[in-house]
């Protein structure tokens, strides 16, 4: 079974949003050729995390830990 970013991004963005460090989160997007989320926040600032190589866990971690 291979995995699937898009399907993992889509569960971390509302998994996210009912945590302290989510709470001012609008969304979290996948980029057309899978490379990189951008966390959106409602306030209207975005912040860029390069998965590019990352596993699913990974990808997990390197999106987490740049919201916190």
């Amino acid at each position: 079974m291979g995995e699937n970013k898009k399907d993992i991004v889509e569960i971390l963005s509302i998994l996210m949003k009912v945590t302290r460090s989510g709470y001012d989160l609008d969304r979290l997007e996948l980029s057309e050729d899978g490379g990189e989320v951008t966390v959106r926040y409602n306030s209207g600032y975005e912040k860029r995390v390069n998965v590019e190589c990352d596993s699913g866990a990974a990808l997990i971690l390197d999106v987490v830990n740049a919201m916190l």
